[in-house]
């Protein structure tokens, strides 16, 4: 049987409210690995593993993680298991409320959450949904002192307002923010024309540089396609990273799946038990 390694991610559910058109969930691709989703009972015994293997960090997140009426069962139990450990979570923050914002941070679930858009919010996001909400629960949770951290998606559609949506998030509360292109993983390899070039990507991260220090830390994500897959000549060709570094994916990081199984990383597809 696998050992777990020190970090890991469980997407706690396949099931989302948004539909955006880049999420790079493989089981857009590969639905079998979606299903069945495992119960509060399938998720304690994965949880009795990570204490037994000597996980350090737990990130939870979907699907939208908050569409689980036992979340917090689940969250308690891996407290409970892991007390040490680092917790957090991943929500696109449509169902986060202050109370539940206290409730985490109550557990010490440290939160993120993503923005992305402006104008293009809800093109982005396959909803209707303005960005002013996010924005307000951003401002929520560092009223409350807790952090909340922010990633942006960019492609072709928000490229322009790259800018724009880095000093919403920052003038808003966000405790760091990351900031990555559209991968052509999950759901995006059926939307490749919002794919962004490299020398797009370059145009995007200049000008946030050139920004007022915000005094916010930030990074950038420079994966395009992910490494740990068989890609297509033509992906390799448009997308690979010439600076491309030795993944650790299933060495010093997971991903346990909504049906509970094993794999190295988020792109990958082969389940390992």
């Amino acid at each position: 049987m696998i050992r777990y390694p020190r970090h890991l991610t469980f997407e706690l559910t396949a099931k989302c409210n948004f539909r955006c058109p880049y999420c790079y969930c493989v089981w857009h691709e590969f639905p079998a690995l979606g299903r069945p989703e495992l119960d509060v009972g399938g998720w304690l015994r994965i949880l009795d593993k990570c204490a037994a293997d000597g996980v350090k960090d737990i990130l939870f997140t979907g699907g939208e993680t908050l569409l689980r009426k036992d979340l917090v069962e689940i969250v308690d139990a891996a407290r409970t298991r892991l007390p040490d450990a680092t917790f957090s979570l991943f929500t696109n923050a449509s169902r986060l409320t202050a109370s539940l914002i206290d409730s985490f941070k109550e557990r010490r679930v440290s939160l993120a959450t993503s923005l992305q858009g402006l104008r293009t919010y809800g093109e982005m996001t396959g909803t209707r949904r303005k960005f002013n909400r996010l924005l307000s629960v951003l401002a929520t949770a560092s009223e409350h002192e807790w952090p909340m951290a922010v990633s942006m998606t960019i492609t072709k559609a928000n490229c322009d307002e790259a800018a724009d949506m880095f000093v919403a998030a920052a003038l808003s509360g966000a405790s760091r923010i990351q900031m990555g292109a559209m991968m052509a993983e999950g759901r995006g390899r059926e939307h490749l024309d919002l794919m962004l070039t490299r020398e797009e990507w370059e145009r995007v991260k200049a000008s946030i540089r050139e920004l007022p220090d915000a005094h916010v830390p930030y990074s950038f994500c420079e994966e395009f396609i992910c490494a740990c897959r068989t890609q297509p000549e033509d992906f390799l060709r448009k997308w690979s990273d010439p600076h491309h570094k030795p993944c650790p994916a299933g060495r010093d990081f997971g991903v346990v799946g909504p049906n509970g199984k094993f794999r190295a990383c988020l792109h990958t597809v082969e389940e390992i038990t």
